[in-house]
């Protein structure tokens, strides 16, 4: 025992050394003595305690000794321990813990940061050191409710606020916006400087939390009221693109509202067109279906069908209902039922396999039965879906160029893919095995006769008008207004 007071007072020949102090104090033999718990809080200040874990030991002193009962009643209240707090402030009759009991009685409710003012002022405490560390502690141990309650005792106009507070209460903001929880007791004030000084540091939390904030944008972690004392558009865009550039991706899209507004004062059409490409290619799904939709309406050739066709796909796959939407309309109806359609198939797959593929194509795309028996699969194939190449065959200048027809089903990507395969194998030779268009449409209307089959059971019987209406993205625009603005609201 002696030797452990000698090294955490740090007399002559025993220089200072809390880490072996403890290990010679807390050994078996001593860890339940009251004397040795006062000998150990006498010489640690508070930060040092909860430093070290020394909690329980401030505790046992604090039934002997009165400069412990001080530190732990400091602590306590910092931790918003109401009932163990009167508990020992009762058991202290100096006039400063007789004003303390009756701060934390007061019928108006317990005033916390004002007793802890009081006993920080009359015994020379670092009150706002104290509450950094106790947040510290308790945010590297998970408890975020402890330390938002220590945090909360910080006044927003305090003078020289370490930064630790500010670090702790940035740390606790992210926490609360991605566990969606409102922070309730931290004033908005104090939160607004932490990311203020968070964001000087480059954090990108820190510098997308605050651009929100700024641009008056919803968060979560200040509940509804949220916004910031005062907007500021033009440092919101600098932060959100700062976050944006250190991984925040959410942030692209923050940024594509802001200047995608034509009334604000940031309202920039070309900027907002960049900032939705940049948020579609760090893969949110919202950016990918609002993207692939102005590309199909403005898509004036084949590629920029396809390139609007994969984006809208791309979303639509990760569960975006409007996307989902949109491709539905480029593809053509096929009347008549699914089971009766299947079981047809099964027939002529007996019969002709190439043409029971063709067959499933037609269907799940909506193809006609010219598109169905001229397309070569294998080369037809794209990611989304497939695309019917230019047909020879048709005179009309127009219903000869290429379509885009994207997969409106997990079913229908899973048919273009095993028919890819299945041609693959022939590759040129496949017509060689099918015969020209003019024999695989003699041996598909003989086909049919034979097992009573009817034509609009697998082929679309769009008219041409229609066709044409899904070539060129501008005129699908006109005849998908409602899908169009659905979604791009």
């Amino acid at each position: 025992m002696k030797l452990g007071g000698f090294y955490l007072q740090g007399v002559i020949d025993f220089p200072r050394n809390i880490k072996l102090a403890l290990e010679y104090l807390c050994a078996p033999a001593l860890r339940y003595r009251g004397d040795v718990a006062v000998l150990i809080c006498s010489h640690l200040d508070i930060l040092e305690i909860l430093e070290y874990s020394q909690v329980e030991n401030l505790r046992k002193a604090a039934a002997f000794d009165n400069s412990a009962r001080i530190k732990l009643i400091t602590l306590l209240i910092i931790r918003r321990n109401l009932e163990e707090l009167a508990f020992w402030v009762g058991k202290n009759d100096s006039v400063l813990c007789q004003e303390t009991k009756k701060l934390l009685s007061d019928a108006a409710g317990a005033d916390m940061a004002q007793a802890l003012v009081k006993i920080a002022q009359k015994h020379n405490i670092s009150a706002l050191e104290i509450i950094a560390a106790e947040a510290r502690s308790a945010l590297s141990d998970g408890y975020y409710c402890r330390a938002e309650d220590a945090l909360s005792l910080v006044a927003p106009d305090s003078s020289d606020i370490p930064s630790a507070i500010y670090d702790a209460i940035a740390k606790i903001v992210t926490v609360a916006e991605e566990s969606g929880k409102t922070l309730q007791m931290i004033p908005a004030a104090l939160i607004e400087s932490s990311l203020e000084h968070s964001a000087a540091s480059s954090n990108k939390n820190s510098c997308y939390l605050l651009g929100r904030m700024l641009a008056g944008l919803k968060t979560e972690f200040m509940g509804p009221s949220g916004a910031s004392r005062s907007v500021n558009l033009r440092k919101a865009i600098a932060l959100l693109l700062k976050a944006a550039d250190k991984g925040r991706s959410e942030a692209w899209m923050d940024l594509f509202y802001l200047c995608s507004d034509y009334r604000s004062s940031v309202g920039n059409p070309s900027m907002a067109r960049f900032f939705l490409e940049k948020a579609s290619f760090a893969g949110i799904a919202e950016a990918k279906r609002r993207l692939g939709a102005l590309t199909l309406k403005e898509a004036k050739s084949i590629e920029h069908m396809e390139e609007g066709l994969s984006l809208l796909y791309e979303s639509s796959i990760t569960g975006d209902s409007l996307a989902n939407g949109i491709i539905k309309t480029l593809v053509l109806d096929v009347n008549g039922c699914e089971e009766e359609a299947d079981s047809g198939i099964e027939e002529v797959q007996q019969i002709a396999p190439l043409l029971a593929t063709r067959l499933r194509l037609a269907r799940h795309f909506g193809l006609t039965k010219l598109e169905a028996l001229s397309i070569n699969p294998s080369t037809a194939i794209r990611p989304w879906g497939l695309v019917v190449e230019r047909n020879l065959h048709i005179r009309k200048g127009n219903l000869s160029e290429p379509r885009a027809v994207p997969a409106a089903s997990r079913k229908a990507i899973e048919t273009i893919r095993n028919a890819a395969m299945e041609f693959a194998p022939h590759g040129e030779i496949a017509d060689l095995l099918e015969g020209s268009l003019r024999a695989r449409a003699l041996k598909q209307r003989r086909v049919f006769q034979k097992i009573n089959l009817q034509e609009d059971l697998f082929f679309s019987q769009a008219n041409s008008y229609q066709r044409d209406a899904l070539r060129i993205g501008a005129r699908w625009a006109q005849h998908q207004k409602k899908f169009l603005d659905q979604a791009l609201a």
